[in-house]
């Protein structure tokens, strides 16, 4: 059985820990969207260097 959340702040161990809670055994998890980052266009299996303009997002992200 396969599951859909979304979540706006937190970490996959939070979403996992609440599902094992609920009685669910969770096999896997798969995180689509980091801020303004997804994996839509990009193959499984396959990566790219991010813009630099991405870069900069993303540290502003971790503050």
């Amino acid at each position: 059985k396969e599951v859909g959340i979304q979540i706006h702040s937190g970490k996959n161990r939070i979403v996992r820990r609440i599902f094992e809670h609920l009685g669910y055994e969770v096999v896997k998890l798969d995180r689509v969207v980091y801020g303004n980052l997804t994996k839509k266009d990009l193959p499984r299996g396959k990566w790219r260097f991010l813009e630099e303009h991405e870069l900069i997002q993303i540290k502003h992200l971790i503050k």
